[in-house]
């Protein structure tokens, strides 16, 4: 007869799993004993044969969610991009179509392990770290992964290098060195504006309040 390393007991109604190798008690929060005694055997079966056990973690999934074992990071990615404003959409398009993600989107979701997820941090910089926290945060909330790949503490901290704006006499070498006209000009948006290279790329006259811009005092000569 097989050693059978969990028992069960009750305490205030509640089940209680106890493992007798190593004497940790874990409440099962069920007052149902078949159910207490499901989970048991499941656990008794997974510890006597864990090859077993992957294979009965995902047919307990797949009878919740038939989706579960097929659906991928690009899901995830194509719900994260169709969230917030049109601007903020158009925006996470444009980071998740970098290369770093291309490692990740065909990916499916419950077999990513938190290897795949440091070594695509390393792959990527501060930005691909955000983006990737939020989708990661996101396959969560939504039941799309069944636990956390990451607890938050794992995280590693984003480190971000010291930035300074560049200087007038920079600024001029660079666009005096620039022949093409439609780049130089892009660079003279950047300079007057102070925006972002990815907010002046997408900046439209759409963007711009021409009669709030027309009031303003001209600049003398």
């Amino acid at each position: 007869m097989r050693k059978q390393r969990y028992w069960l007991y009750r305490r205030a109604g509640i089940y209680y799993l106890h493992d007798a190798e190593t004497g940790k008690r874990e409440s099962l929060n069920t007052h149902s004993k078949r159910e207490a005694e499901q989970i048991r055997i499941v656990r008794n079966e997974v510890a006597a044969r864990p090859q077993v056990g992957w294979a009965l973690a995902k047919a307990c999934f797949a009878a919740q969610d038939s989706k579960v074992l097929k659906r991928t990071w690009q899901e995830v990615i194509e719900e994260f991009c169709s969230r917030g404003k049109s601007q903020t959409q158009t925006y996470r398009r444009w980071v998740v179509s970098q290369t770093p993600f291309n490692q990740l989107r065909h990916k499916k979701l419950i077999e990513t392990t938190a290897d795949d997820i440091m070594g695509f941090l390393k792959a990527g910089g501060a930005q691909t770290h955000l983006v990737l926290r939020c989708l990661h945060n996101l396959a969560v909330g939504l039941g799309w992964l069944p636990w956390p790949i990451l607890a938050n503490k794992l995280w590693p901290k984003i480190l971000t290098k010291n930035k300074r704006g560049i200087t007038w006499e920079e600024h001029g070498r660079i666009t005096d060195a620039e022949q093409n006209l439609e780049r130089r000009l892009y660079y003279e948006v950047l300079w007057e504006t102070g925006a972002s290279q990815t907010d002046a790329a997408l900046l439209h006259a759409q963007s711009i309040d021409w009669r709030s811009a027309s009031s303003l005092p001209k600049a003398k000569n």
